[in-house]
């Protein structure tokens, strides 16, 4: 499933006129013009003691100036097993940094020795973010499961979440 991601990914870098950054490479990708309304980041942490690799990527689009639509997938690798969620947000700026955050989400288990993984996981986030500059966010978010079970390594019926994205 994740060539699948990989290969889906890298066609829409290509359809887009992003895949510019140089081979081997975790760099974010950005606009390649500013004219695009387009953009692409991508980010891999390195491989850990048991193999561990935790990968995301976001595909989104300008609709205007005060209006995103974003696609993201994240897929993380553990020992028992492995997690993939993909999210569509929306995000309409209230002002030039603060904006607000509406989407959905699909969050599923993959085991790797043949346990049976509990079902995805369909999940509603909101919340605000702020641009504190260009290289700097923070997040505020918060998820509701809408499954009626629980049960999974990251199984819970609500999360609250703050989180930052430094870019360099």
């Amino acid at each position: 499933m994740i060539t699948l991601v990989r290969i889906i990914f890298l066609l829409l870098c290509m359809a887009i006129g992003k895949a510019q950054s140089p081979a081997g490479t975790n760099q974010d990708f950005g606009q390649s013009t500013e004219t695009s309304d387009f953009y692409t980041e991508s980010f891999a942490y390195p491989i850990f003691m048991d193999n561990e690799m935790h990968s995301r990527f976001t595909i989104g689009y300008k609709l205007d100036d005060d209006f995103l639509i974003e696609l993201q997938n994240y897929y993380d690798t553990y020992r028992s097993f492995d997690v993939q969620r993909v999210e569509l947000k929306v995000k309409n700026y209230l002002s030039d940094k603060l904006y607000l955050v509406n989407g959905v989400a699909m969050e599923r288990e993959l085991d790797k020795h043949g346990a049976n993984a509990a079902k995805p996981r369909y999940i509603m986030t909101n919340g605000v973010g702020y641009d504190i500059n260009k290289n700097v966010m923070m997040e505020v978010n918060h998820d509701l499961n809408f499954n009626s079970s629980n049960i999974g390594s990251y199984g819970m019926p609500s999360l609250l979440s703050v989180k930052s994205k430094i870019k360099f």
